[in-house]
């Protein structure tokens, strides 16, 4: 009885899939119908971001939707602060996360962006769900900094738990 529940046990297959899987392109939303403050909660809620660190993504990133942009989102830093810049068909809590996660690893030092790389390079050979991740969306392997913010995207608060050190105001650690 044992060695046929041994055995059985090695013939079910692991089936793995994304806490947050990719979400459709909203054709229907548009520069005159969007609605941030959904999205913001619907990130908020999805990726259970801490209620502490709420006002400061919600307030000190400056946010503009705008169709002006040859790329769904995008992320970068000025002397006045971080900006965020997406298109409205592309407002959803997954792209939300990706860009917020670039302006989360921009709040590291550059010691903390060398140790989360260290960290990463290790995970992609070793860790199960990082492996699997990136075998369904690749994108995350072209450079670490994409790779921090497709962990944060796809994973969320289920990521391996010695990465959520290098997500300043995104989890509680």
């Amino acid at each position: 009885m044992c060695k046929e529940w041994f055995n059985n046990l090695f013939k079910e297959k692991v089936v793995l899939k994304l806490p947050h899987p990719e979400e459709p392109v909203n054709v229907n939303c548009t520069m005159q119908n969007y609605n941030i403050d959904l999205i913001f909660q619907k990130w908020f809620e999805d990726y259970q971001v801490p209620f502490a660190y709420q006002f400061y993504w919600r307030n000190q990133i400056e946010i503009e939707v705008t169709d002006n942009i040859p790329y769904p989102a995008a992320t970068w830093g000025t002397p006045s602060g971080r900006h965020l810049a997406i298109r409205p068909m592309y407002l959803n809590a997954g792209v939300l996360a990706h860009e917020q996660a670039h302006n989360s690893f921009a709040l590291l030092t550059i010691s903390e962006q060398m140790e989360f790389i260290d960290l990463h390079t290790q995970l992609k050979k070793d860790n199960m769900m990082v492996k699997f991740l990136y075998s369904v969306n690749p994108y995350g392997l072209s450079n670490s900094v994409e790779g921090h913010a497709e962990l944060y995207r796809y994973l969320g608060e289920t990521m391996p738990q010695e990465l959520k050190r290098f997500y300043p105001k995104l989890f509680v650690v």
